[in-house]
């Protein structure tokens, strides 16, 4: 198997020129403040896609070398995609738990929670997804650019971040059940799904959801497959790692993905 310091970065490297092939350029962003900020001014952003709290500094401290999140823009600078992650560190504890106390959600749950909110689940977890753990999430694509591959391809560039920078043990997320059944779970390309959950937000709605992770080797194995589909889709000869120059993990601030 190719290493991951050497396939995560191409897999990088040919998603960001597909991107820009359907008119988009990539940036990544270590300042979360400035997601905030975003929604704050983006009045579709905001209203087609609420700020989860977990990728929201006003709830939870994400500094710069704990999370990042990506901006995609047109050609005219509009934002037509963001997509984030943030580092979990959980080596006497695991997803479930953190998730029914909703530290997943906020740093202090009793001071930031709202009456009514909780996560409930009908089945315990199969599996204890625990240790370092990457939350890959809070993906928003313009209506005007959905249905050109980004879903797909973007889930796929988050985790490759995410395991450069920080090289979890798992990766999860979770997304609302009706998206994953149509479709979408074969989509973003999660080996694993946890059905049952139903959250009720801080917004005053509820939510069937599910959680879908994945461990490093199987990153490693889905990451081989998509640089091999990225290959077919846009033809070139496969990056060396003299080519490759320094993985993105490295960057500071804001940084070209594409």
């Amino acid at each position: 198997m190719i290493p991951a310091t050497v396939l995560l970065p191409e897999l990088l490297l040919m998603a960001g020129q597909v991107v820009a092939d359907r008119g988009v350029h990539l940036v990544m962003h270590s300042d979360m403040a400035s997601l905030r900020d975003l929604h704050r001014r983006d009045a579709l952003l905001a209203k087609d896609r609420p700020l989860p709290s977990q990728l929201d500094v006003d709830y939870c401290a994400l500094p710069s070398d704990r999370a990042f999140w990506i901006e995609g823009l047109d050609a005219d600078g509009r934002t037509v995609l963001t997509h984030a992650a943030r580092v979990f560190d959980w080596p006497d504890t695991e997803l479930e738990r953190e998730g029914r106390a909703l530290r997943i959600f906020y740093d202090a749950p009793a001071r930031h929670g709202r009456p009514g909110e909780d996560l409930t689940l009908a089945t315990p977890m199969p599996a204890r997804v625990g240790g370092r753990v990457a939350y890959v999430g809070g993906l928003w694509i313009r209506p005007d650019h959905r249905g050109r591959g980004l879903a797909r391809i973007m889930p796929r560039v988050g985790r490759s971040l995410a395991h450069l920078r920080w090289t979890p043990d798992f990766m999860f997320s979770h997304v609302v059940d009706r998206l994953l059944d149509a479709g979408l779970e074969e989509v973003y390309g999660y080996p694993h799904r946890h059905r049952g959950l139903r959250f009720r937000t801080r917004y005053g709605t509820s939510f069937d959801i599910s959680w879908v992770w994945m461990s490093s080797s199987e990153l490693l194995a889905d990451s081989t497959g998509f640089v091999d589909f990225l290959h077919s889709v846009r033809p070139r000869s496969r990056l060396t790692p003299d080519t490759i120059g320094s993985p993105p993990a490295a960057r500071q601030g804001s940084s070209s993905l594409s």
